[in-house]
């Protein structure tokens, strides 16, 4: 096995740091783990066509997934989702 060294964008590092500040991973290394396993998980959906997942799979894939997002999206207010506030110009 060789050593790659992976150079990200300013971008890339944003994420990054906002991904290890949230929690969601540990290391920087992580995210090289995260990114191979996906890969690891495409490779396989293409050779095996549409199979089901293994729980592994699926965790692995999940984790990847939920690191791509941001992590600054705001949350809405409790009076935001109630019946009330939702529904108050109808009616109901």
């Amino acid at each position: 096995m060789c050593a790659v060294t992976i150079q990200l964008n300013p971008e890339q590092e944003r994420i990054v740091g906002q991904a290890m500040r949230a929690g969601l991973i540990r290391t920087r290394d992580e995210v090289a783990e995260i990114g191979v396993a996906s890969i690891r998980q495409r490779l396989r959906a293409r050779r095996s066509g549409s199979q089901p997942h293994s729980a592994e799979e699926w965790s692995r894939e999940l984790a990847a997934w939920s690191a791509s997002h941001s992590t600054t999206t705001p949350l809405l207010p409790d009076e935001a989702l109630d019946r009330e506030s939702i529904y108050s110009a109808r009616g109901l």
